[in-house]
């Protein structure tokens, strides 16, 4: 059985490729500046490809660790990383967003 991934090595990753599409460097030039393998960068590319949804939840954790409703007046998400949202109770329509977000859901037209 594989072993989980770790979630923050696989945000880690993200944001490194978020930064590899964002350079307009090659992948050979990139790898080189950020002090990792081709091999490695592509395994991580691979990892985290959009996956269909069922493949999702078994591969990566969530960035977030909590959900909560405080005092029936705001939507809190605290995330792992240390930062929080704060969102209006009567707002669900952002609530929505953010998780679809979160989730890596496209939004709908």
């Amino acid at each position: 059985m594989a072993r989980p991934t770790d979630p923050r090595k696989s945000l880690a990753w993200q944001r490194r490729l978020q930064q590899f599409t964002a350079s307009g460097m090659t992948v050979s030039k990139f790898c080189d500046r950020e002090g990792v393998s081709v091999a490695t960068f592509q395994y991580w590319r691979h990892r985290l490809a959009p996956q269909r949804p069922e493949q999702v939840s078994r591969l990566v954790a969530p960035v977030f660790q909590a959900v909560d409703l405080l005092s029936q007046r705001a939507v809190v998400i605290r995330f792992a990383a240390g930062g929080v949202m704060e969102i209006p109770e009567d707002r669900v329509d952002l609530v929505r967003i953010a998780i679809a977000t979160l989730a890596g859901e496209p939004e709908p037209c």
